[in-house]
């Protein structure tokens, strides 16, 4: 268990694990710039979570208890994109003891040509897992990726999402449910909370994120 308080929500015990690992970052002088030369106040690099035992275990069994709420039923196999979502999807598969797959963005250019890897039955029900959703685009190629090998996809997991207008529409154009442990809202509230950012910065981030949400509605 984490060593959180097992008493809050899902998505507060998450957003905490995320700031007190930096998995997600806040700063607003300067904004962090990308490789692509987008500038933003918000950094995500869910990757150090890999070196966190313990919220990882948190992480994964909050992530199998969304999936399966509401009398959902166990998916026969589990698959993470390439590459954040795979070590996920293996823990969780590990779990669940189902059968992993990973999907690429493309397929390869050599061998069988191949962009799902892994084994599972055909016409499987999986369950694709991220670490994070932004646009969702990804996702949602990752899930075309999946229906195109054989296999049936109705559910998107990860760790955190923007919760931006575009992600819900694309998701729901592609009839993939999207389950989300928390999101940058929670994130930026826990931020607060733990004292690592003040509310005259947290007001910055929130403008920026009223921003990107209104471009890309």
């Amino acid at each position: 268990m984490s060593t959180l308080d097992g008493a809050m929500r899902s998505d507060q015990v998450a957003a905490r694990i995320l700031v007190d690992t930096g998995a997600v970052s806040f700063r607003t002088a300067p904004f962090f710039r990308f490789t692509s030369g987008v500038e933003s106040p918000i950094y995500v690099d869910n990757r150090r979570l890999l070196g966190f035992t313990g919220e990882r275990r948190t992480l994964v069994a909050h992530l199998i208890r969304a999936m399966l709420r509401d009398d959902a039923d166990v998916p026969d196999a589990v698959a993470g994109t390439a590459t954040a979502g795979i070590a996920w999807a293996a823990w969780i598969a590990d779990r669940l003891d189902l059968p992993m797959l990973y999907v690429r963005s493309t397929a390869k250019e050599h061998g069988q040509e191949r962009a799902v890897e892994g084994s599972a039955p055909a016409g499987a029900d999986v369950c694709l897992v991220e670490d994070l959703a932004f646009t969702a685009r990804s996702l949602v190629t990752a899930g075309e990726q999946l229906r195109a090998a054989g296999y049936t996809v109705r559910t998107a997991l990860t760790l955190v999402t923007y919760d931006t207008p575009v992600a819900r529409s694309v998701l729901e154009n592609a009839e993939i449910r999207h389950i989300s442990l928390t999101t940058i809202d929670h994130a930026l509230a826990a931020a607060v909370s733990r004292g690592t950012l003040d509310t005259e910065q947290a007001a910055v981030v929130e403008a920026w994120l009223a921003e990107q949400r209104k471009e890309r509605s």
